[in-house]
Order: C-alpha cells, then structure tokens, then sequence
C-alpha cells in the first residue's frame, strides 16, 4: 500500500516546463517559454531570457543544451545558436530575426529548419 502511495506521488507523464542551470554559486530555474535564443560560446553558453537585462551563461555544451530542451520548443539553427521556435519574428534568407537580433542559419541545418517552417506555413503569397 505505501508502495503504490508513493507511486501516485509522481507522475510519470509529467513534462516540466522549465530546467535548471548552474551559473556561478547559483542554480536557475528559467521557464522554457522565456528563453528567447541560446548562443553557444567555447565552453558557455549564453541564455538570452525575456525580460532579464543579462543573459545566463552557464557552464554546458551546446549538445548538453539541447539534450536539456523540448524539441518541439527549440531548434538548433547553427553550429553557435539554438532558438525558441515560439519566440521567432521573421525568418529573412538565412537568418532568423527575434526582437533586435538576427541570428545565421547555417548551410548544415537549414534543411530541417525550412521543413519545419513549410509544415507551418499558413500559405503562400
């Protein structure tokens, strides 16, 4: 009986909305609809985060970043950057623009990239 309590503590079907991220003598917890684009950067990387003056530059891999996030979420567009596909404005050519800042999309991912923007195109002007 404690067993099966303790069981119903947990749901297994539960998708946290969020992760956390060790940045100097801290642990952040960033929701996922906040982070607006994450630039890799040596052995950081740069989490620009809506309504946060600095950026979060924690200590991980660009591959550890996206094992991290929801891929239905976020996209890697280039070798240095990963985008929250919500936070996207435009896409112009070969870059995508989010608020001020256009971010390259590489020859070596705009395959699946432009895949997932046909699947979503309303229609063509």
């Amino acid at each position: 009986m404690v067993e099966v309590a303790k069981n119903n503590l947990v749901n297994p079907n539960y998708q946290p909305q969020y992760l956390f991220v060790r940045c100097e003598s801290r642990i952040l917890k960033i929701r996922f609809d906040e982070i607006l684009y994450i630039e890799g950067m040596s052995e950081y990387v740069r989490i620009v985060v809506k309504d946060r003056p600095k950026p979060i530059m924690p200590l991980l891999s660009m591959k550890r970043m996206m094992d991290a996030l929801p891929p239905h979420l976020f996209m890697r567009i280039h070798r240095s950057y990963i985008v929250n596909l919500e936070a996207i404005d435009e896409v112009q050519r070969m870059h995508v623009i989010i608020g001020q800042e256009s971010i390259p999309i590489s020859d070596m991912y705009k395959d699946d990239f432009y895949k997932y923007i046909d699947a979503h195109l309303a229609g063509a002007i």
